[in-house]
């Protein structure tokens, strides 16, 4: 039986309260937050991508963004760095293998089953995908592995590792150590074990939002990865599945981040409300600038929303499609210029109050204020929204960001 979307968001709701309480402490002390993830895994979260075939939940794209977004209002860290788990789970369950026969279906197929078991044991999985000075730029990685037997040996260094020390697997993007020419690299992803002996973090976290999301840097001295570690079994499928499905990347944050949108709009509807008048009696709402400054906030967030829902019902409609890439980013575009502006009219209109860390906006503002780091940022979301307006095939590897 399909995922019902109405009782997802009702589990949802109820991780969202329960997260929110937590929040503060997490944000303060820049921890990372282990209850969050063990209410997750209890409720069967950390299967929330994968197939109901394989026992997981099989949630599509939709359903994964509304779901996203309630655990942000809650606690954002805790939304974004479970988006880093459902990147990885999310592109093995868009795989259609039904029609790979042969050793090659049978390599791919072996590491699907084993990835969705361990998600559905609850096992979470992170991913080192950007670097020092590279940032999420696939096609520009220094982190390399070469063949040896049995598997690879990898060597590099990570950047804004999510859940550094906390999850049980690192999916890491590299490249070969040699290139074999041709216009696209060939970057690949390995999974490693979090207790490989060389594995080493570098505790550096102390930001000013996210703080609970734990990115530390990570350097890899060869870690030995075992050929059925390999993603789906095969090198250089990273860059066309970016190019061709960009969804989980992209659009997975912005989710997230729509969601500290609503928190911030809740937030400031329901705090107006408590308060009077300079001097009177009178509910501050019944002023009319504080109506019209509530409406203004009203239709941004619906502009926001109509955008993140468009372009997820789009992915489950049309994946891959060059409207709905566009469509994707569009919605990334948006959410990363606007909450910040949001946030700001909030601070405005619920006065100094809202600056202190008894309640929840500052850390909002803070929050919000990383969209636009997280990919692809805005001036890369334009480029490529132009791109496609001008008919440029933005689903070939050569002409995407990446």
């Amino acid at each position: 039986m399909p995922l019902d979307t109405e009782q997802l968001l009702e589990t949802c709701d109820g991780l969202k309260q329960v997260f929110a309480k937590r929040a503060p402490k997490y944000d303060l002390e820049a921890s990372f937050p282990v209850e969050n993830y063990q209410d997750l895994r209890e409720a069967g979260m950390m299967g929330l991508m994968v197939p109901e075939s394989h026992g997981g939940m099989g949630a599509n794209f939709y359903q994964y963004t509304r779901a996203a977004g309630r655990f942000a209002q809650g606690c954002a860290s805790t939304a974004v760095s479970f988006n880093m788990h459902n990147i990885v789970m999310g592109a093995l369950a868009e795989a259609d293998l039904s029609g790979v026969e042969g050793r090659f279906g049978k390599i791919m197929k072996d590491f699907q089953d084993w990835a969705f078991n361990e998600a559905v044991a609850g096992k979470v999985f992170g991913a080192a995908l950007t670097e020092p000075n590279v940032g999420f730029h696939p096609g520009s990685l220094s982190t390399t592995y070469k063949k040896v037997e049995g598997g690879f040996l990898l060597n590099g260094k990570k950047s804004f590792v999510s859940m550094s020390g906390h999850a049980d697997y690192y999916v890491v993007a590299a490249v070969p150590e040699v290139q074999p020419g041709g216009e696209v690299p060939v970057v690949s992803w390995l999974v490693l074990p979090k207790d490989d002996p060389g594995i080493e973090i570098e505790s550096m976290w102390n930001t000013m939002g996210m703080r609970g999301t734990v990115s530390n840097n990570m350097k890899l001295t060869n870690v030995f990865v075992p050929r059925n570690r390999l993603f789906l079994g095969f090198e250089g499928l990273v860059l066309q599945k970016l190019a061709n499905e960009p969804h989980f990347v992209v659009g997975g944050f912005t989710a997230c981040y729509f969601g500290v949108i609503e928190a911030i709009y809740n937030f400031t509807v329901e705090h107006q409300k408590r308060r009077k008048m300079a001097g009177k009696e009178t509910p501050l709402i019944e002023n009319e600038m504080v109506q019209t400054r509530m409406g203004e906030m009203s239709v941004q967030v619906e502009a926001a929303r109509q955008l993140v829902y468009h372009a997820a019902r789009m992915v489950v409609s049309d994946r891959g499609s060059k409207e709905t890439n566009a469509a994707i980013h569009r919605a990334k575009y948006f959410v990363s210029e606007m909450g910040p502006q949001i946030a700001s009219m909030a601070v405005r209109a619920c006065g100094g109050g809202t600056i202190s860390k008894h309640l929840p906006m500052e850390r909002f503002y803070r929050d919000i204020r990383c969209c636009g780091l997280m990919p692809a940022k805005s001036d890369e979301c334009l480029w490529y929204i132009g791109k496609e307006a001008f008919g440029i095939d933005i689903n070939k590897p050569s002409e995407t960001y990446w």
